[in-house]
């Protein structure tokens, strides 16, 4: 899954051959392009509760941060816009039911508040439908982007069974001349 996967208005980006942008997220002293410090620690602690280490190694191992500045910085304003708007909801909302930042909360009450906005409709955060719930809304911006980011690293892609290995074979396209596409076989 790529970054077209995650964001379907998203154009595709073109990169060098041997080009890898891992290498640039894994270097030492490594500091965002796009989010403030504030936003960049509030995008880690969101993503590693929404994608935590367990057995296997979680989106922080995986740089989600770091992977999503570098994307988000190649979007359309308003794309930055939605996605700046959704991570700082995380800063305030919690506020009104824990008196502290998303970052600041124990990992308890980021799991209480993940489960709250995921499934607003049960009436632990406020009553109603999860479609009016602007709560919801803002997870569901940033759980696509967290997982997306996940899933095109290293680490998600080897979760998916991938092995390092470039594409198989050759592709050679095909062989039928344009006249013959209409044509049935």
């Amino acid at each position: 899954m790529g970054v077209v996967a995650v964001n379907p208005l998203a154009e595709a980006r073109i990169f060098a051959p041997g080009d890898d942008a891992w290498f640039q997220l894994e270097r030492p002293g490594w500091t965002p392009a796009f989010l403030t410090a504030p936003q960049n620690e509030t995008l880690i602690a969101l993503s590693d509760a929404i994608i935590p280490a367990t057995d296997t190694p979680g989106a922080r191992a995986a740089l989600v941060n770091r992977f999503l500045d570098l994307v988000i910085a190649a979007e359309p304003a308003p794309v930055q816009q939605q996605f700046l708007t959704a991570l700082a909801w995380f800063d305030t909302a919690p506020q009104e039911r824990y008196k502290a930042t998303f970052v600041h909360l124990t990992p308890e009450e980021k799991l209480d508040f993940l489960n709250l906005v995921a499934w607003p409709d049960t009436g632990g955060w406020r009553t109603g439908a999860a479609n009016g719930f602007p709560g919801y809304e803002h997870f569901s911006v940033m759980k696509r982007w967290i997982a997306g980011a996940f899933y095109s690293s290293p680490i998600g892609l080897r979760e998916q069974g991938w092995d390092g290995w470039a594409a198989r074979g050759t592709f050679t396209g095909c062989d039928h001349q344009p006249p013959e596409w209409n044509q049935a076989s």
